[in-house]
């Protein structure tokens, strides 16, 4: 036998084949973007909760309704999850016919945001929507 298939073989009876199951590797953090601070986390909290009334659709926690997808369980429906394919759909809206629930998500929110404004959803939704990635919990309300 040959050296280097001796070690093979004594690899693949100690560690398992390579197409064994093996211990999950935790999710990586993803870095914030620059544009994701503290402070624009707490005023996108308000807007989504307030004026911009996102929560009627996508619930208090970001965990979905009837009407809109969940926010906070990392999967996106209609776009990247970087920060800017999130503000390209809070500035754009959905078209009812590409939603997933048939409503259709209003362009910069049921009371139109300012630029400042829709930055700061942004990064409120895309905090709420990476919370929970790095540590591989479920996400609030789950």
């Amino acid at each position: 036998m040959h050296p280097h298939t001796a070690l093979l073989a004594l690899g693949l009876i100690l560690g398992g084949s390579p197409g064994s199951a093996q211990e999950p590797k935790p999710a990586k953090a993803v870095p914030r973007p620059p544009e994701v601070t503290d402070s624009a986390i707490a005023r996108g909290r308000e807007l989504y909760h307030g004026s911009a009334n996102c929560a009627a659709c996508h619930g208090v926690e970001g965990i979905g309704t009837d009407s809109g997808p969940a926010l906070a369980q990392g999967v996106w429906m209609h776009g990247p999850d970087t920060y800017e394919g999130i503000l390209e759909r809070v500035t754009h809206g959905i078209p009812e016919a590409w939603s997933t629930r048939g409503v259709a998500m209003p362009i910069r929110g049921w009371q139109t945001l300012d630029d400042a404004s829709a930055r700061d959803v942004t990064a409120y939704v895309w905090h709420i929507g990476h919370a929970w990635k790095p540590s591989g919990k479920k996400p609030p309300g789950s």
